[in-house]
């Protein structure tokens, strides 16, 4: 019988074995497993060589912006900001999210070994506290011309808010991810946005008190950092959640992947058994006429789309500053620029209801669809134009003369925008 020779490897080898003989293997290998498995949903989506081109022209931009923000003259309003969005970004920034390590498969050996259970959730716990104050600090540092410039603070008081913000920020995620763990329903989630308020409470309670003391702010900090310890032991030795932790945990690895996905392509659209808005098909207008009950559809379905509605309550709402803020005769462009926006998008929307496949069914004439088109982007128009008229008259005029200038613009836009862009479309008779 013939042997193989020593020096040629079996066709059929068994994989190399690894022995983990401490948790702190376990969770180095489960680290290393979450750092590939982001950098390859990273990969997956940003083609390298683009990223590497936009890197380069983007980082000289970016630092020429960064110099800028030192030296360009900010205006009067800008510097008498107070301080209290100041520390709503601080918290937020510093409140993030908390990573165990654990998975569905543990169940099966490692659940029963309590030493192990501990030092992985443990370890995990501090990552996400280390993590997420790096990530947070970094973000502070780059930051700092508006928190200089714009709320003036400077240095230790910046860093004194921080470090309490880090403090009251780790707490506050810390129970919020027991109470998530522990509760569900209604219940999970008013009692996590009750610590979230509370936390952004006592925040600025203590910021009001001591924002100027530097020693008292480190104390402070200090203390609510000892504290997160006390909860990052408690929760490590906590066995009762774990159910509950690996689905939180799972949820949080995919977040970036779910994030680069739905922007490349896109979210699928929930399947709804009745929608949530004009759930019974009653009349928008009291009118029979065919134009009427073709509008009437047309509002319908660009209102139950949740991508459409989203879109208009987001132009109108970038729409209300947009106005506000510029100054006389920039205000006065802005203000027809937007509602130009606003009317062409909802254009656009009825051509791809009008001209869908089901809408081309119907017997309507292109006179009939034209007036039925006029008839839907008026309607729509409604809710923008009668917000951004009032924010124009008002920042214009106060009082009664402000509202004759509202009346008077948003009628005309009203009125005359939709007739004006409004085209017959493909496929109907006359």
């Amino acid at each position: 019988m013939k042997t193989r020779p020593e020096n040629i490897p079996s066709p059929v080898q068994a994989a190399p074995r690894i022995r983990i003989h401490h948790p702190r293997q376990l969770f180095r290998r489960r680290l290393q497993h979450h750092f590939r498995q982001q950098w390859s949903a990273i990969s997956s989506v940003v083609d390298k060589t683009v990223l590497l081109y936009l890197v380069m022209l983007g980082l000289p931009l970016g630092i020429g912006l960064y110099r800028d923000l030192w030296k360009v003259t900010l205006p009067p309003e800008v510097e008498q900001i107070p301080s209290l969005p100041a520390a709503i970004i601080l918290l937020v920034l510093f409140s993030r999210g908390v990573l165990l390590f654990v998975d569905a498969a543990d169940a099966l050996f490692l659940r029963q070994q309590n030493r192990w259970m501990e030092v992985l959730r443990g370890r995990g716990l501090l990552y996400s506290v280390l993590a997420g104050n790096v990530l947070a600090g970094s973000i502070t540092w780059l930051l700092l011309p508006l928190w200089y410039r714009v709320f003036h603070l400077e240095g230790w008081q910046l860093t004194g808010w921080a470090f309490l913000a880090s403090g009251i920020g780790w707490n506050a995620s810390l129970l919020t991810h027991t109470v998530k763990a522990k509760y569900a329903g209604l219940r999970k989630y008013t009692l996590a946005a009750g610590l979230r308020l509370s936390s952004l409470g006592i925040y600025i309670a203590l910021l009001s008190l001591m924002g100027r003391h530097i020693p008292a702010l480190f104390t402070a900090g200090a203390v609510f950092l000892g504290l997160s310890l006390w909860l990052m032991r408690t929760k490590a030795r906590d066995p009762h959640t774990f159910t509950n932790d690996v689905k939180m945990d799972a949820r949080s690895r995919v977040k970036l992947t779910d994030l680069l996905v739905t922007q490349a392509l896109g979210r699928l659209p929930k399947v709804r058994s009745k929608t949530w808005l004009f759930r019974r098909s009653r009349r928008l207008y009291r009118s029979p006429a065919p134009d009427k009950r073709f509008a009437s559809a047309g509002v319908k379905a660009f209102l139950r789309q949740q991508e459409s509605l989203l879109l208009y309550l987001q132009m109108t709402s970038v729409g209300v500053p947009a106005v506000l803020v510029p100054p006389l005769f920039v205000k006065l462009i802005v203000y027809v620029l937007i509602m130009l926006i606003i009317t062409y998008v909802l254009v656009l929307k009825w051509k791809g209801f009008s001209e869908s496949s089901l809408a081309k069914v119907l017997p309507f004439t292109t006179q009939q669809e034209m007036q039925a088109g006029t008839l839907a982007v008026q309607t729509l128009l409604l809710l923008p134009c009668l917000l951004l008229s009032l924010v124009l008259g008002l920042s214009l005029a106060p009082g009664w003369l402000g509202l004759l200038i509202a009346a008077t613009a948003g009628t005309a836009v009203i009125l005359l925008l939709p007739h004006f862009m409004m085209r017959p479309s493909l496929g109907r008779r006359g």
